[in-house]
């Protein structure tokens, strides 16, 4: 055996083992409360509020967990990629998307904690940030792929002959 392969538990790939859970709950979340504006009259609109909230607060959650694994990753990764502001970029809009979600779980808490649940300037304002932080979220995905897919980022490269999997 030439080399040896590395582990697949290498501190730098905490990052996209974590990285597509709060994605998944966070885009699906301004979905959910899109629909309880359309149906907000009909028996269903307390379950599409509560399953918006607990998509929104489990994904805020798990999002920050997600950066703080990026932050590990970044620490390895910054020097082994061709171009690192591509890496700053992706972590700068990871905190901005943290940012306004954070925000839309704090009015969502305030809306649940009112007398009126249903404040209507509220849920507004957290769908507004919802949205925009699944916007920055989308950009964050799409600047992880680059490192991904163009630099090569936490991938591991076989010898050209592949003698480490013999």
């Amino acid at each position: 055996m030439t080399g040896e392969i590395p582990s697949m538990w290498r501190s730098e790939l905490w990052h996209p083992l974590t990285a597509h859970f709060p994605l998944g709950l966070l885009l699906l979340a301004p979905f959910i409360a899109l629909a309880w504006v359309i149906w907000n009259k009909h028996f269903i609109s307390n379950y599409l509020l509560f399953t918006h909230s607990l998509l929104l607060w489990v994904g805020t959650l798990f999002l920050w967990i997600t950066v703080y694994s990026g932050e590990i990753a970044y620490g390895t990764e910054v020097r082994r990629i061709c171009d690192p502001t591509v890496l700053k970029d992706h972590l700068r809009w990871a905190y901005i998307s943290g940012a306004f979600f954070s925000l839309a779980v704090v009015l969502d808490a305030l809306r649940w904690n009112w007398k009126t649940k249903k404040n209507a300037l509220l849920i507004y304002t957290v769908i507004i940030n919802m949205v925009m932080g699944a916007a920055a979220l989308s950009y964050v995905g799409h600047l992880g792929a680059r490192l991904v897919y163009q630099q090569g980022a936490g991938v591991y490269h076989p010898s050209e002959d592949c003698a480490e999997f013999e």
